[in-house]
């Protein structure tokens, strides 16, 4: 008995934190992980690329407005003036290939997105850099 117990409750720990969860339930728990506002738990289901470019962001603003912006992107992905997001209703990997996924996240009221997830120690949430 306690040798299944641990096994699903190392499969639940891997699913929280996105180790070796599909797509679909990586992006789930990063909107959960949002709407908590639990910065650390969200920057860790983004991909690399896409902490790298939160980060100079946040450095900066940090240089723009020494002493009111923090030069952290951790900090810039939830703060004060981030956008509260809907809640979301459904997330469906669409597309799936070794590297890279598409989830398609639906929010209560029916808007839709797709999502890019890359594959890094599990799957990530990757949001591309906004166009300057």
């Amino acid at each position: 008995m306690r040798p299944l117990l641990a096994a699903a409750l190392a499969a639940a720990l891997a699913c929280a934190q996105g180790g070796d969860a599909r797509p679909d339930a990586t992006y789930s728990a990063f909107a959960r992980a949002v709407a908590d506002r639990d910065a650390d738990r969200a920057w860790a289901l983004l991909s690399a690329d896409t902490q790298a470019w939160l980060d100079a962001r946040a450095l900066a603003a940090a240089a723009a407005a020494p002493g009111v912006v923090a030069a952290s992107g951790r900090h810039l992905l939830l703060c004060d003036g981030s956008l509260a997001p809907r809640p979301l209703a459904e997330a469906v990997t669409v597309r799936e290939d070794r590297a890279r996924a598409v989830v398609r996240a639906t929010e209560e009221g029916g808007a839709q997105r797709e999502v890019d997830l890359v594959r890094e120690r599990g799957w990530r949430v990757r949001i591309p850099a906004p166009r300057s």
